[in-house]
């Protein structure tokens, strides 16, 4: 009975599915299809550039301070030269101040280092080196008397050589003596007289700085531009080395933007950009890269990806006036174009062990053709060989299409 059913549902089978193919026939498949055009193409990297500000400088500060005064705000024009902040002159008579103090102790502690160990010691050893000269002096006296006598046959030559001994002896005690002076008179070792000597300069030299400085202690422009950021207001107190502010020329706006390891090869310098940005209204602002930056570096996407990439310059062949400094644009940049060339939509290719297809409407018939193809834009590819000017493709076949098969 099981056999029966199974026989009798292949045969139900067999009949719907010839009984689609003649309505196919009869009726052909509904698909959307479109012409093989001439036309202009182009593949491209698409990113996303942020607008930046030519001659971008810092402001930074010189000394520690109180701000007594800021005289500029973000977005105002400036000249080089142009006063941006005043600390508090007190503040900096203070620093001074403090730096003679340090100066002063520094300087004792060196003069201290230079003097000798112990004075009164020094005085007793050098009399005791005048006593042991004199002393000498007797000796040295002894032996020409002893050596007259010696030779007279007055004294033995035991006596000669006891007195003789004698000088010698006394001759090195002075020698050691004087080498004992040498050493009480010694100061501070080498190295610890450089180190009092380096900080004496060091403190010099940062007096030197804060003395050369306007008596308010003005923070100037570098260059001419606009405010572009400020983070210090009125009675901050700053310290060495801060960024207080930056200054760009928004008159000379260009584009930088992060380009994808795996793109940067394919990008060179002069390539040819379009750049756009609804919200702003820009649909067709033309630019050309102009720098590609020598070294890569990591980022991370906004999936939580570590990329690789390469930073470029972008100028802009007319700014907009609406444009500012951090703005985000649109930029798709052109790595090959062609003109006049053939084109279709890419949903009409496929691929087939590793060759490319498409379906063409012949006489209301899906045929299939191989291509070959050539550049690829986001919606469109162009046609090296396989098809010709006018001929119509089926767009994005689906399973219904086959060879052969009846279309409309």
């Amino acid at each position: 009975m099981k056999k029966k059913i199974i026989v009798i549902g292949a045969v139900v089978a067999i009949i719907a599915a010839v009984g689609f193919y003649m309505t196919s026939q009869k009726n052909g498949v509904e698909v959307n299809s479109e012409e093989v055009i001439k036309g202009n193409i182009a593949e491209y990297v698409e990113e996303i550039g942020v607008v930046k500000s030519k001659n971008e400088v810092n402001i930074y500060v010189p000394a520690a301070g109180k701000v007594s005064q800021v005289l500029v705000d973000i977005g105002d024009k400036v000249k080089a030269g142009d006063t941006l902040v005043k600390l508090d002159e007190d503040e900096v008579s203070r620093q001074i101040e403090e730096l003679e103090a340090q100066r002063l102790s520094v300087l004792a502690q060196y003069n201290e280092a230079k003097k000798p160990s112990n004075e009164k010691a020094i005085r007793k050893l050098e009399l005791e080196i005048e006593n042991m000269e004199k002393s000498i002096e007797n000796a040295e006296e002894d032996v020409n008397k002893s050596e007259e006598l010696y030779n007279a046959g007055a004294i033995s030559n035991e006596e000669y050589e006891t007195v003789v001994r004698n000088l010698d002896s006394q001759r090195r005690n002075l020698e050691k003596a004087k080498l004992d002076l040498e050493l009480m008179k010694e100061p501070a070792s080498k190295n610890v007289l450089d180190q009092y000597e380096a900080q004496l300069k060091q403190i010099n030299i940062q007096k030197e700085g804060l003395q050369d400085l306007s008596k308010d202690y003005t923070i100037t422009a570098s260059t001419d531009g606009t405010i572009l950021t400020k983070t210090v207001e009125n009675g901050s107190y700053l310290q060495p080395g801060t960024v207080i502010m930056k200054i760009g020329n928004t008159e000379k706006l260009y584009i930088e933007s992060d380009i994808l390891l795996g793109d940067i090869a394919k990008i060179i310098e002069g390539a040819a950009v379009d750049i756009s940005n609804e919200d702003l209204g820009i649909t067709d602002l033309k630019g050309n890269v102009i720098k590609i930056h020598p070294k890569a570096f990591s980022k991370i996407s906004d999936l939580g990806v570590e990329q690789k990439r390469i930073k470029i310059d972008i100028e802009m062949e007319n700014t907009p006036a609406s444009l500012r400094p951090d703005y985000d644009l649109d930029i798709k940049i052109i790595v090959e174009s062609k003109e006049g060339t053939l084109i279709i939509p890419e949903s009409a290719v496929f691929t087939i062990e590793e060759k490319e297809y498409v379906f063409v409407n012949q006489n209301s018939t899906a045929e299939l053709r191989e291509v070959t193809t050539g550049i690829e834009s986001q919606r469109e590819v162009e046609i090296l060989s396989g098809l010709e000017e006018g001929e119509i493709v089926i767009l994005s076949p689906d399973e219904d299409i086959e060879e052969g098969v009846s279309i409309k």
